[in-house]
């Protein structure tokens, strides 16, 4: 926690048992919150990913919020690239 993280930036990783895959920031800001849960569930994430927080931030410039997907806008995006 306390650490800065920037837009477009990897803070992490997720691993599966085929790869291990970078998780990219979508907003510049501090970090305030860890999820410490997933550290030792990290299967949560499969089961709710959407009520499985990773971190929290505190958005440094809240424009970064206009450039980010609604959760409809994301669902039509994930289908149309299962489609491909």
């Amino acid at each position: 926690m306390g650490s800065e993280i920037k837009k477009g930036q990897s803070f992490g990783t997720v691993e599966s048992v085929k790869a291990v895959s970078d998780l990219f920031a979508p907003v510049s800001g501090k970090v305030i919150a860890v999820n410490e849960d997933l550290a030792t569930s990290p299967e949560k994430v499969n089961s709710d990913a959407h009520g499985s927080w990773m971190i929290k931030v505190e958005i440094s410039d809240l424009s970064d919020l206009e450039q980010l997907l609604t959760a409809e806008a994301y669902e039509k995006y994930a289908a149309e690239e299962a489609g491909h």
